[in-house]
């Protein structure tokens, strides 16, 4: 964790898009613990508060972006080839893409309050061909709303670090 509060400082706003957008991809901390450490910095001057959150935003969406499109692309012929392996038969298939048909858009913005689950979210999100336009409304909401409460929680609680 030191390693990465190190390269974060040291590389500024350029760190915090990039460890953001990769961290969708499962970079082993989580992303909410890299955005409160942000927000910390903000709050001791290192950051920009609302430059921070615009990239922050940003980073987020990128990740969750590319996360969909390859679901989307990729992701329906990846799991009828390999499905049987994480038992996800076509049938299993059939009720995920019925499911993101009638709650997707309020499992992707929820989503982004659980740890790991935004990951899923958006690989299936693609995979369940859910519409590209309703993806990016309800990815947004849940990022602009959980990346305002992790800056937060890291600017106005004071940690250790």
């Amino acid at each position: 964790m030191l390693q990465l509060q190190e390269l974060i400082v040291h590389y500024g706003y350029f760190s915090t898009f990039i460890f953001l957008a990769l961290g969708i991809f499962g970079l082993p901390v989580p992303d909410e613990i890299i955005v409160a450490f942000i927000g910390h910095l903000s709050a001791i001057g290192t950051f920009n508060y609302f430059i921070a959150m615009i990239l922050t935003i940003l980073g987020v969406m990128t990740g969750t972006i590319f996360t969909y499109t390859l679901g989307r692309k990729i992701g329906k012929p990846l799991i009828q080839k390999y499905g049987k392996w994480i038992s996800l038969s076509p049938k299993r298939l059939k009720i995920v893409e019925r499911y993101f048909e009638k709650y997707g858009a309020l499992t992707v913005t929820i989503g982004y309050f659980v740890p790991g689950m935004r990951h899923i979210v958006c690989y299936l999100s693609g995979t369940a061909n859910m519409e590209m336009k309703t993806y990016l409304l309800f990815a947004a909401i849940g990022t602009f709303i959980s990346s305002i409460i992790c800056l937060s929680i890291g600017y106005f609680i004071k940690f250790p670090f």
